[in-house]
């Protein structure tokens, strides 16, 4: 399925430039379930006495600590032991169980020598942000908060206004903009696809007692930035800062010219996290970014929304299309008439042909999204040419289904058959505008 809930850090990884002016130090992990995570520390060569000590904690995914190895050089280098671990591979995020994992990384990097185990702290990517305030819960000895491009809304809110940013960046307007990111996730979440798709971060935010730096790109199309900086502001009673990065993107990484984000970190981004956790500055707030759109929670899915109700229509429709030629086929093998009009014939064909294939383009595109956007395929007056080729699909099952409501009022026999085509024809009608295939 297509439910990674931000595409965030996995990326190509380039191999990093040799670090003679770091020492790196293999640790290992023991976490929850009897598993072992590696890691490496990484810290200043020539160092004198006792770091601050940062745990770099993931985005959504499946990375290692490859992953963020920019991130750990480029913080080393501002006089902290950084310690980069491999994230438990898991098929969807549980946050209580990334957030033990990161504790557990926590008090390794306090046991590590040359580490002042009084000034550890985490700093993590996206859905980090949901996972660190958890780790805090289980481990009151993390000493400070590093969030970056934080989300301060629900996994599955962020995600909807992800996904919406995606599609108009691609171009796509009208009725299918609603069905990608609002019905499909709904639908995805009632089905229990999306996890942890109503983790709600304010009350771990508020229980938070120790000093919180959060960092935000203005240009970030991934995460509400204006949206979480109110959250924070809002909820965050422990000493807060915020700053953004004018230009950056989610990852707060470097772009290059084909769009790709590099192993270079934003302008002036790991200056402002060492300067801020060496000398723990005053609470400072940056002016939030603009948003062009805001965020919208989406409601829980009616009985008739829901996914067995939508899979027992789906069922119907199919059944109901495809019974007329069916049907046909073994009366002419009994060699029995099999009265046959156009219009249902046309209807018969069209309606597998637009339900299967809406179905099919939903999953191909939303499957093909990732961090850099969607394709929808070729475009059209802001339309996709498939979807237009399925609304026209759509529009001459309509108009069959009409006529082939004329030919089984005036049928004398063949009833049950044409019937069956019938019904079909007629569920498909608040279907397809349910899914907006009927919708400009």
């Amino acid at each position: 399925m297509i439910l990674a809930l931000l595409p965030v850090l996995l990326l190509p990884a380039r191999p990093a430039a040799a670090a003679t002016d770091l020492t790196t130090t293999e640790v290992s992990i023991p976490v929850a379930g009897g598993k072992t995570l590696a890691g490496t520390v990484y810290a200043p060569r020539d160092a004198a006495g006792p770091l601050p000590g940062l745990v770099l904690v993931h985005g959504s995914g499946n990375g290692t600590r490859k992953s963020v190895t920019p991130e750990a050089l480029a913080f080393a280098r501002q006089g902290i032991a950084v310690l980069a671990y491999d994230k438990r591979p898991l098929d969807q995020p549980e946050y209580e169980l990334l957030a033990g994992d990161a504790a557990a990384a926590a008090r390794v990097l306090r046991g590590t020598p040359g580490v002042n185990p009084a000034a550890v702290g985490l700093w993590g990517i996206s859905e980090g942000g949901w996972v660190m305030p958890l780790a805090v819960q289980q481990s009151p000895d993390i000493s400070f908060l590093v969030l970056a491009s934080a989300p301060g809304l629900s996994p599955l809110r962020v995600q909807n206004w992800n996904m919406r940013n995606k599609l108009a960046a691609a171009g796509v307007s009208g009725a299918l903009t609603g069905t990608l990111s609002d019905r499909f996730y709904r639908l995805a979440n009632d089905a229990g696809l999306f996890a942890e798709a109503g983790h709600d971060p304010r009350p771990p935010l508020a229980a938070l007692r120790i000093p919180v730096l959060a960092v935000y790109g203005t240009d970030d199309t991934q995460v509400p930035a204006a949206e979480s900086i109110a959250v924070l502001r809002a909820t965050v009673i422990a000493p807060l800062t915020v700053r953004t990065l004018p230009g950056a993107g989610h990852t707060l990484r470097v772009l290059d010219g084909d769009g790709t984000f590099t192993d270079e970190l934003y302008a002036g981004y790991p200056e402002l996290v060492g300067d801020w956790i060496r000398a723990r500055p005053a609470p400072h707030s940056d002016v939030a970014p603009a948003q062009q759109a805001y965020s919208v929670a989406l409601a829980p899915s009616a009985w008739w929304e829901s996914w067995p109700a939508q899979l027992a229509t789906l069922a119907v429709l199919l059944i109901g299309f495809l019974a007329y030629p069916l049907i046909a086929v073994v009366r002419r093998l009994r060699r029995r008439p099999a009265t046959v009009t156009r219009p249902a014939r046309v209807a018969a064909v069209a309606g597998p042909a637009v339900v299967l294939g809406a179905v099919t383009y939903f999953v191909l595109v939303l499957d093909g999204a990732n961090w850099k956007g969607i394709d929808p395929g070729p475009m059209a007056a802001g339309r996709p040419v498939l979807w237009i080729a399925l609304q026209a699909l759509a529009l001459i099952l309509l108009i069959a289904t009409v006529m082939t409501a004329s030919a089984w009022r005036a049928a004398t026999g063949d009833r049950l058959r044409l019937g069956l085509l019938l019904t079909s024809g007629v569920l498909f009608v608040p279907w397809g505008l349910y899914w907006g295939l009927l919708l400009p």
